[in-house]
C-alpha cells in the first residue's frame, strides 16, 4: 500500500528566493511511515488523540492495551489512585476537548462500572481486538471511543451491546463473543508486553521508530518526527 502525503519542501538553488517553500506531492511507502499507537478506551486524552489523528498521514499501528496493568508492571498509578489528580485531569479534558472541538459527554454509568468493578478492565480492548481480526477495527473504534466519551450507549447489558452494533452499522453480531476468546486474550497479552518492553507508562503513548512519545499534546513532536523520517 502507498501514500500520498503533502509535504513541505525548502530550497535555496534560485539566489534571487532564498529558502522560499514550496509544497510537493511525495509517494511514500506506508511502511516507512508507520506509527505505533498504544490506547485503552478508559482514558479521554487517547480519545483526544484518535480525533486528532486524523489529521496526519499516516498509517497507524493501533494497539489496545489495558492500561492499569501496564502502569502496574511499570510501577506507575493511574490517576484515580490521587485524587488531586485525578479532579485535575478531568478538568483538563475538558479543557481539550474544547479546544479540538471534540465532543465531550463521559458515560458515567460505563465509567462508573469500571470504577466498582462491575466490568472488566480489558473488555473495551479486547473488542477493539476482536475488530481488528474481523477487519473492522477503524468502525469499531471510533464507535467505542465515542461511547464512553461522547454518548450515553449500554455497554453493560447485552441488549445494550446489541444496540450499540446496530447503531453503529457494526455487523458483527459475534463481535462481543469473540473478544472473551483466548486468541484475543493472547494478542492483548502480546500487546501488553511490548508495551512494558518499551517503556510505556500510560496512553496515549506514540513510536516514531523508537522514539516515545507520550499524550495526546505531544502529537506536534510526533508530526515532526515523522516529517525527519519523510526527509531521511
Amino acid at each position: 500500500m502507498r501514500i500520498v502525503v503533502d509535504i513541505q519542501m525548502e530550497f535555496n538553488h534560485n539566489p534571487d528566493i532564498p529558502g522560499r517553500s514550496i509544497s510537493a506531492i511525495c509517494e511514500l511507502d506506508a511502511c516507512a511511515m508507520n506509527l505505533d499507537f498504544y490506547l485503552d478506551y478508559r482514558s479521554p486524552f487517547a480519545y483526544m488523540a484518535n480525533i486528532q489523528l486524523k489529521r496526519i498521514a499516516v498509517t497507524l499501528v493501533r494497539k489496545p492495551i489495558e492500561v492499569v496493568s501496564v502502569m502496574k508492571a511499570v510501577n506507575n498509578q493511574p490517576s484515580t489512585m490521587c485524587p488531586s489528580k485525578a479532579r485535575y485531569a478531568a478538568v483538563d479534558a475538558a479543557r481539550c476537548a474544547k479546544f479540538h472541538g471534540a465532543p465531550f459527554v463521559p458515560n458515567g454509568a460505563l465509567l462508573g462500572a469500571f470504577m466498582k468493578g462491575g466490568i472488566e478492565p480489558s473488555l473495551l480492548s479486547r473488542v477493539a481486538i476482536a475488530a481488528q481480526g474481523l477487519g473492522i477495527f477503524d468502525q469499531v473504534n471510533d464507535a467505542l471511543f465515542a461511547a464512553v466519551w461522547a454518548g450515553d450507549a449500554d455497554l453493560l447489558s447485552e441488549s445494550g451491546r446489541r444496540s450499540f452494533l446496530a447503531a453503529n452499522n457494526i455487523e458483527a453480531e459475534n463481535l462481543w463473543e469473540i473478544a472473551e476468546t483466548p486468541e484475543v486474550a493472547r494478542q492483548l497479552a502480546e500487546f501488553h508486553e511490548e508495551a512494558v518492553g518499551r517503556g510505556v507508562f500510560g496512553v496515549p503513548t506514540f513510536f516514531v521508530g523508537s522514539e516515545m512519545f507520550f499524550g495526546n499534546d505531544r502529537l506536534n513532536f510526533v508530526e515532526a518526527a515523522l516529517n525527519r523520517e519523510i526527509a531521511a
